[in-house]
C-alpha cells in the first residue's frame, strides 16, 4: 500500500509539472526498455559431452529481462522510468523512479549545490551517479549482446562511474544506500571527484568504513585527442589484523573484507578455517586503482581502454596473500557511412590468487570475453551481426603449473535488425548460445535459442 501511495504521489507530481509551465529549470524526462521473446528453446542438459539421462529440450515464451539473459534487473519486467530534474545556477535536484517494481534507479534522489554558481565547486548528496569519467563504450548493440552471451561487461568495466544508491550504485562495495560527493571542474576538460558512501541513522556508517570505500578520481579531456582518467576505488587493502580494534568494530557493524555467498560454515556460523579462503562463495572487497584513456582523435573512430589493478591483502600472523589481480578492458567503435563495427575485449583476474605461503604460486582462472558486432545500414533500418566468445583460462597449482582439468569456453552468435522510431527504436533478432565447454572441449550445460524483440523509448 505504501508503494502504491508513493507512486500515486509521483504521478500527481509529474502530471502537475507536465501541465504547468516548466519554469525555473524543471524538466521531466523518461526512458525505458522492454523485451519479450515469442520463443525461447533450452536444449537438453549435457554433462561431459553426453546428454544427461532423462533430460529433455524445453521451451518458453513471454517477457524477458530487457538487458538479456543473466541480467535480472527490474525483476525481468520492462523498465519504465520517469525522471524529474531541477537546474539553476546555484542549486538543483534529481529524481528517478521506476514503475515496473515501484522502485528507484540511477539518480534516485539527489540534491546538488554550486556555492559559487560555477563548476569550480559542486556538492551532491543523496542517491546518484556521475558519469563524467565513465567508460564510453557499452554493450555495442542496445542490449542484444546479453541474449547472445550472458553477463557481458558494460561501460563500467572500462572505467567505473561515481555511483551510490539505487541502480548502478547498489552493485558497489561499501554502504550503497546513500552518500555525498565533492567535485570540481576548474577549467574546461579537467574534472576531480570524491565520493564518500555512508548514512547516519540509528546505527550509522562508521567513519573508517565510509572512507575505506571512498572513490577518488580525476580526468582531463584533451581537445581533439582523447580523455585520460585515473581513480582510486576504495576497499580493504594491506594487512588484515583480527586483533585490531578498528577491524573488530567494522566486523561488529557488518563490514568485513569478504562477502559470504554460501560457503561452508562452522558451528558458530562463521566460514571455516583460520582465515577465509576466497573462492567457493567468497567475494573479497579489496580496493583498486583504475586508469583509462579514450582516443577521439580519428573521425568516426572511438577507442576506450581501461585497466584496474586490485590491491593485495595480507593477514597478520600468516604468510597468506590474496589479490584479485588485474582487469583489462578495451572497446572500439568505427562508423563510416552505412557500415559500422564495434568490438570489446574484457579480461579479468589476471594473476589473481590466494597463496597460503611464500612458496605457493597458485592462481585462479582468468576470464576473457570477446565480442564483435558489425552493422550495415539498409534504408531506414540497420542490420547487425553479433559474435561472442567467453574463455576461462587454466588455473595454476602450488608450483605455478597449469591445472590440467581447468578452463573452458562458451560461444554465442546472433543477428538482428533495428529501426529508429522517433523517440525510440525497435530491435529484433535471433540468437543462439552454445552450451559451455569444459577444459577438454566437451559440453556441460544447455544451449539456448531465442527470438528477442526489444522496444526502447527515450524522451530527453
Amino acid at each position: 500500500m505504501k508503494k502504491l501511495i508513493a507512486i500515486a504521489v509521483v504521478l500527481a507530481l509529474v502530471a502537475g509539472v507536465a501541465f504547468a509551465q516548466t519554469a525555473n529549470g524543471i524538466q521531466v524526462q523518461a526512458w525505458g526498455r522492454g523485451a519479450f521473446t515469442p520463443l525461447k528453446v533450452v536444449t537438453a542438459e549435457q554433462a561431459n559431452g553426453e546428454k544427461v539421462p532423462d533430460a529433455e529440450d524445453d521451451s518458453f515464451a513471454g517477457v524477458t529481462p530487457s538487458w538479456g539473459a543473466g541480467k535480472g534487473w527490474s525483476n525481468g519486467l520492462a523498465r519504465v522510468d520517469i525522471r524529474i530534474n531541477g537546474n539553476s545556477d546555484y542549486v538543483g535536484f534529481g529524481f528517478n523512479g521506476t514503475f515496473e517494481n515501484y522502485g528507484f534507479n540511477d539518480n534516485a534522489a539527489l540534491i546538488w549545490a554550486k556555492p559559487f554558481g560555477s563548476d569550480i565547486l559542486k556538492l551532491t548528496v543523496g542517491q546518484f551517479v556521475d558519469d563524467t569519467l565513465r567508460g564510453k563504450i557499452g554493450n555495442l548493440d542496445g542490449g542484444f549482446s546479453n541474449f547472445v552471451l550472458p553477463n557481458t561487461p558494460e561501460e563500467d568495466a572500462i572505467f567505473y562511474s561515481f555511483a551510490v544508491g539505487a541502480g548502478r550504485g547498489s552493485a558497489n562495495a561499501g554502504d550503497g544506500d546513500a552518500g555525498f560527493m565533492i567535485s570540481s571542474a576548474p577549467i574546461d576538460g579537467l574534472f576531480f571527484g570524491l565520493l564518500v558512501k555512508g548514512k547516519i541513522n540509528d546505527l550509522g556508517t562508521r567513519t573508517a568504513t565510509a572512507y575505506r570505500y571512498m572513490q577518488l578520481g580525476a580526468g582531463y579531456n584533451i581537445g581533439g585527442i582523447g580523455h585520460i582518467r585515473a581513480q582510486y576505488i576504495g576497499g580493504w587493502s594491506g594487512e588484515i589484523d583480527p586483533d585490531n580494534k578498528d577491524y573488530q568494530k567494522s566486523v561488529a557493524a557488518g563490514d568485513d573484507y569478504w562477502y559470504y555467498e554460501g560457503w561452508a560454515l562452522d558451528d558458530d556460523g562463521n566460514p571455516k578455517g583460520d582465515w577465509v579462503v576466497p573462492g567457493n562463495g567468497i567475494t573479497v572487497k579489496s580496493g583498486s586503482i583504475q586508469a583509462g584513456f579514450a582516443l577521439t582523435a580519428v573521425e568516426g573512430l572511438l577507442i576506450d581502454l581501461g585497466a584496474r589493478i586490485w590491491l593485495p591483502l595480507t593477514f597478520k600472523g600468516s604468510d597468506a596473500k590474496y589479490t584479485n589481480g588485474l582487469d583489462f578492458s578495451l572497446g572500439a567503435q568505427f562508423n563510416s557511412g552505412a557500415f559500422g563495427i564495434g568490438a570489446r575485449v574484457d579480461i579479468t583476474k589476471l594473476g589473481a590468487g590466494f597463496q597460503v605461503n611464500s612458496d605457493d604460486k597458485s592462481e585462479f582462472s582468468s576470464e576473457t570475453i570477446i565480442r564483435v558486432v558489425p552493422t550495415f545500414g539498409v534504408g531506414e533500418a540497420t542490420i547487425g551481426l553479433d559474435f561472442a566468445l567467453a574463455l576461462q583460462g587454466k588455473s595454476k597449482d602450488n608450483d605455478g603449473k597449469d591445472v590440467e582439468k581447468s578452463g573452458g569456453s562458451q560461444i554465442g552468435f546472433g543477428a538482428f535488425v533495428s529501426k529508429g522510431l522517433g523517440n525510440g527504436n525497435i530491435r529484433a533478432g535471433l540468437s543462439y548460445t552454445l552450451p559451455p565447454n569444459n577444459y577438454d572441449g566437451k559440453a556441460s550445460g544447455s544451449g539456448v535459442f531465442q527470438i528477442p524483440i526489444i522496444l526502447e523509448y527515450a524522451f530527453f
